[in-house]
């Protein structure tokens, strides 16, 4: 029997909340594993050309382009027996596991022309099946409550288990199938460690979903809340966009999300080159400092957010983000005031920029929530799913357009010489990649997110025209 839309004020079981938070472990090793290892296994392990390898990796990102948006749409307008996302969910991660599997063993001996098409083929055929779970999951987690606090803490235990996923995917997968050898050599070149990993991993990702989807069941919504738009779904896409609370969370995220990978993307360079931290294992503690940073963050966001507005959080939190960014290119590094191989004080700004970081992991899917609240009183209906497909989306083309403008960055600014440690302008140049250029993206971000007018009075009176059951149609 499908259940009555929730009531603003129901709260939810910690059994229901672990369910659901634990269905974000599959998304977040999936994106960890992929992002270690299908470039250095397709052209290291399997000797695909790194140009090819690049280009079949990120042949996802047109496909997202339309899959993301248009899987939320559908599973808005769906009503089924499972409700509008079960259905969406079960299928995703039953299909999900197997086919990052075949994404991690392509028959060998292959040619380099099929070997590329596996590539593309698994690829896409991944990233089909994994949106087909995540964009209706995100779209529940926005609809299992109307009441805007409970929002943020399904969203905070939800990227609590993301986390630890993201954890337990980048440290398991050396330790479990890449293990030292007593006769030396690396074990990352062998081929036979990859297919049993993506064989483990998959079925991780399978089974969190599943635990998601069965632990949710009882939540699910087939209601109709007003008429279903039927129009051409390139209509729907535009109707959305021009919701302006939308627009702001949309373009800050996307923002942030450009600035972290830019970020990330030159952190070893940063940490080796400019900072002086040679130690492998230093690099890494610093790297985990960070995850360990944003872990600590998510409980005192969730706490907070029932205190202040969550636009004023994210502010806050962006701002101090950026900050740490540029003092990281200005305090350290030879001639700076924290010289060389101050491992201390970064692993104290890792740290911090974790937990300011996590912020804007956990408030802006609530915020979106309520973007969902006023586009139901504009329209008459409940678009979740769309909202969060596009948020997806952008998350994807942030990332991808990151990575495109620090390799030229890295190349005609920096002048990175392939093979070569950089030296002079090269070395002074590379701290302003890190820390500068992000830090000024990121304040773009905040002033996105000044413009959001949906605080807590805002919301408290839209939920009431809700929860009157008047709400009223007019133009989005």
């Amino acid at each position: 029997m499908t259940l009555p839309p929730p009531s603003a004020k129901r709260d939810l079981s910690p059994a229901v909340l672990a369910a659901y938070g634990v269905g974000e472990i599959g998304v977040t090793v999936s994106m960890t594993l992929f992002g270690l290892f299908i470039l250095f296994f397709y052209t290291t392990v399997m000797g695909l050309p790194a140009t090819l390898a690049g280009i079949g990796a990120s042949a996802g990102l047109l496909w997202d382009a339309v899959v993301d948006p248009w899987i939320g749409h559908r599973s808005d307008r769906h009503r089924g027996r499972l409700g509008r996302r079960h259905g969406f969910m079960l299928a995703g991660a039953s299909l999900m596991g197997l086919s990052f599997w075949l994404l991690l063993a392509p028959p060998p001996g292959l040619g380099r022309a099929t070997l590329f098409a596996w590539l593309v083929g698994t690829t896409l055929l991944f990233r089909f099946t994994a949106a087909l779970f995540r964009i209706p999951y995100l779209g529940l987690g926005a609809e299992l409550s109307q009441d805007q606090d409970q929002r943020t803490l399904i969203a905070g235990v939800r990227s609590l288990f993301g986390l630890v996923g993201t954890l337990g995917a980048a440290t398991l997968s050396f330790i479990l199938f890449f293990p030292d050898r007593a006769g030396g050599g690396d074990p990352r070149l062998g081929y036979d460690g990859y297919p049993r990993l993506g064989l483990a991993f998959g079925l991780v990702m399978t089974a969190a979903g599943l635990i998601a989807t069965a632990g949710t069941l009882g939540h699910r919504r087939s209601d109709a809340a007003g008429a279903p738009d039927r129009g051409p779904f390139l209509r729907a896409l535009a109707s959305a966009w021009a919701n302006r609370a939308f627009r702001r969370v949309w373009l800050a995220f996307t923002l942030f999300a450009f600035g972290v990978v830019m970020n990330a993307a030159v952190a070893i360079h940063f940490f080796s080159a400019y900072a002086g931290i040679g130690d492998s294992r230093a690099i890494s503690s610093l790297q985990l400092s960070l995850y360990l940073g944003a872990l600590a963050g998510v409980v005192p966001w969730v706490w907070m957010a029932r205190r202040r507005e969550k636009r004023s959080l994210c502010l806050v939190a962006v701002s101090a983000l950026a900050a740490l960014m540029a003092l990281a290119a200005v305090l350290f590094g030879e001639g700076h005031l924290f010289g060389m191989g101050n491992r201390r004080l970064l692993f104290v700004g890792s740290l911090l920029a974790g937990f300011f970081a996590s912020a804007l992991w956990v408030l802006p899917p609530s915020m979106l929530a309520d973007v969902a609240d006023d586009d139901e009183v504009r329209r008459g209906e409940r678009r979740e799913g769309l909202f969060f497909g596009l948020l997806n989306l952008g998350e994807k083309i942030a990332a991808g357009t990151a990575l495109l403008c620090t390799g030229v960055l890295l190349d005609l600014f920096v002048g990175l010489v392939p093979g070569s440690a950089p030296t002079g302008p090269s070395l002074s140049r590379i701290g302003v990649v890190y820390g500068v250029v992000p830090a000024v993206v990121l304040l773009g971000s905040a002033a996105s997110l000044s413009g959001y007018r949906l605080d807590r009075r805002a919301v408290t009176e839209i939920q009431a025209r809700l929860g009157r059951k008047d709400t009223t149609v007019v133009a989005a």
